[in-house]
C-alpha cells in the first residue's frame, strides 16, 4: 500500500477480501439461471438473468478495482498472476453484463463459461497469496510426491557438535556454525517469513530466500544492520508488541517464539553471517 494514498483509497483496497465474495455468489447464480432452464427444456427468465448480470458487472468491477489498489505496492510472479487474473474476470463480468440485454444467446452463454473457469483460476491464485501452497502441498502429500522446497533457499544445516580435544579448526569450525545464516536464521525465517517474503509474493519489495534480498532489504530499507540487532528490522519488527501497526509478522500469521527471536538476534549480533 502506498503511503501517500488517501484513507478513502486505503480503505477501499482493504475491502477487496469482502468485495470479491459477490461475484464468487453472483456468477453462479447467473450461471444457475442462464443454464439451469435449458436442462427442463425451457427458455431462461431474461429479467431475471438481466438483474443478476448487472449486478455481478458492478461487483466484478469493484473486486477488481480494489485490488489493483491493494496489490499496487506487491510484487512478485503469483501477484501479478493473481492480478491478470482478476482482470480478466473484471473484464468478462462487465462483458456479460452487455451481452445479457442482447438478443443471441451464445456469446453470453460463452463469455459466462470464460468468466466462470477464470473465477476460479483467480481465485486459486488468490489463496496462494494468502495461505501459501498449501492446498498444492497437501494433494503432493496425498499423491506420495515430496514437497517443493523453498525456491533460492538452501536447505537448513545441522547444528555443527562442539569440539572435545580435536584441533583448533575443529573448534573454530564448530564457534563458525554455531552463528551462521543457517544453523540461526534460515530455520525461523522459513518457518514464519517466506510464506510472504518469496519470489511469488514480495510484500513490502522484501525478498528473504536469497541472501541478496536480504542484504537488499525492502520498501523501508535494510532489514539486517551486521553486528547491530537494535538497527535491524528483521529482529525488531519481530520484538514489538503484536498488536502493534508495525509488528511482523502480522498477527494473524504464524509467529517467532522467543527462542527464534533470540536466534536472529545472536545471528545479527555475531555479524550477520552467511
Amino acid at each position: 500500500m502506498l503511503a501517500d494514498q488517501s484513507p478513502w483509497v486505503e480503505a477501499f483496497g482493504l475491502a477487496h477480501p469482502m468485495l470479491l465474495h459477490a461475484p464468487l455468489g453472483l456468477l453462479p447464480a447467473l450461471a444457475l439461471f442462464e443454464f439451469g432452464p435449458l436442462l427442463l427444456r425451457r427458455e431462461p427468465q431474461r429479467g431475471a438473468v438481466q438483474a443478476l448480470a448487472v449486478l455481478n458487472g458492478i461487483a466484478g468491477a469493484l473486486a477488481m478495482a480494489s485490488g489493483l489498489v491493494l496489490g499496487g505496492s506487491h510484487r512478485g510472479e503469483l501477484v501479478t498472476e493473481h492480478k491478470i487474473g482478476g482482470i480478466v474476470l473484471g473484464g468478462l463480468c462487465l462483458l456479460v453484463m452487455v451481452l445479457s440485454f442482447r438478443s443471441g444467446r451464445l456469446p453470453l452463454r460463452l463469455a459466462l463459461l470464460g468468466a466462470f473457469g477464470t473465477m476460479f483460476y483467480t481465485g486459486h491464485k488468490g489463496g496462494e497469496i494468502t495461505h501459501g501452497k498449501e492446498l498444492e502441498n497437501a494433494l503432493r502429500r496425498l499423491f506420495g510426491a515430496s514437497e517443493p522446497t523453498t525456491d533460492g533457499a538452501r536447505p537448513p544445516k545441522p547444528l555443527q557438535p562442539a569440539a572435545t580435544d580435536t584441533a583448533t579448526t575443529n573448534g573454530a569450525t564448530a564457534a563458525a556454525a554455531a552463528t551462521d545464516f543457517a544453523t540461526l536464521a534460515q530455520p525461523v525465517l522459513e518457518r514464519v517469513c517466506v510464506s510472504c517474503h518469496n519470489p511469488d509474493k514480495r510484500k513490502g519489495e522484501l525478498l528473504l530466500t536469497t541472501r541478496e534480498g536480504i542484504e537488499k532489504g525492502g520498501e523501508n530499507g535494510a532489514v539486517v544492520v551486521a553486528g547491530k540487532p537494535d538497527e535491524s528490522l528483521l529482529v525488531t519488527r519481530c520484538e514489538l508488541p503484536a498488536d502493534h501497526d508495525d509488528h511482523m509478522p502480522p498477527k494473524d500469521k504464524k509467529q517467532p517464539t522467543a527462542e527464534e527471536i533470540a536466534a536472529l538476534r545472536r545471528w545479527v549480533l555475531a555479524g550477520a553471517k552467511f
